[in-house]
């Protein structure tokens, strides 16, 4: 085990003075797992003691690396690091409990951290404005939505994103072949209701198995594989309710 001031020597030591730097994002030392990368003139590192999700950590590095930026004015350097030491703490110690990320969404935050960082003469000026009752948005369970929001025209805008992916033989014949996409939603709706959003009754969203056995009204399904859903999504009505209907609680994706 490491303490952390022989971390940072020994990530210093074995993966920044060797040529190693740069091959690997990920490093076992002396029975400690580095997880590191480089933005800007700064590495950020994660050290582990104990088998973790790799993704997640760095999911963790690229959103926190985001939401430094929103307050800094765009940049993350060392310069930024050094003028702004003070907030990065505060920050981390809203982000993170004992390890486990929790909330890291910049509109929420700024709703009860609102010192400003030392920003460059570059960059922007914020255009986020002071909204209140934050404490009901950091603790509730909406927290991609706040309240009070009014428009005079409720409407909302669906996008749908699809690509086809095609790899053939010399031959001609198929290989492999598949359709990835997604529904990009922006959504103009006063006050908080729920929304429901159908698909086509060919859509199959379940098991294999389940796939077969179950009659479609016009012919073949197609099946999706790997979906996930925004968390905005009631999943518990969705398996209830099934197939092609997703109810969407409070939506607020724009």
């Amino acid at each position: 085990m490491f303490s952390s001031g022989n971390m940072v020597d020994a990530f210093r030591v074995h993966i920044m003075q060797t040529k190693e730097l740069g091959i690997c994002p990920v490093r076992q030392i002396g029975g400690c797992s580095f997880f590191y990368m480089k933005i800007s003139n700064v590495y950020i590192v994660i050290v582990v003691s104990s088998n973790a999700n790799v993704a997640c950590a760095f999911k963790f590095v690229v959103e926190a690396v985001q939401l430094f930026k929103s307050y800094f004015g765009g940049a993350f350097d060392e310069d930024a690091i050094k003028n702004n030491f003070v907030l990065i703490y505060e920050l981390l110690d809203e982000i993170m409990d004992f390890g486990y990320p929790q909330n890291l969404s910049p509109e929420i935050l700024k709703l009860y951290i609102t010192q400003e960082g030392v920003r460059s003469p570059f960059s922007s000026k914020p255009s986020d404005k002071s909204v209140p009752n934050a404490t009901l948005q950091v603790t509730g369970a909406v927290g991609w939505r706040r309240e009070g929001l009014m428009y005079k025209k409720n409407e909302v805008f669906l996008d749908i994103v699809e690509s086809v992916n095609l790899l053939m033989s010399s031959k001609g014949s198929v290989l492999r072949c598949d359709v990835t996409g997604k529904i990009l939603m922006k959504c103009f709706l006063s006050g908080m209701p729920d929304l429901k959003l159908g698909l086509n009754d060919k859509i199959g969203l379940e098991k294999e198995s389940q796939v077969k056995a179950r009659p479609t009204k016009s012919g073949k399904t197609i099946e999706l594989d790997d979906v996930t859903f925004h968390q905005c999504v009631n999943l518990t009505r969705f398996n209830s309710e099934r197939q092609s209907v997703l109810c969407l609680l409070m939506v607020n994706l724009s």
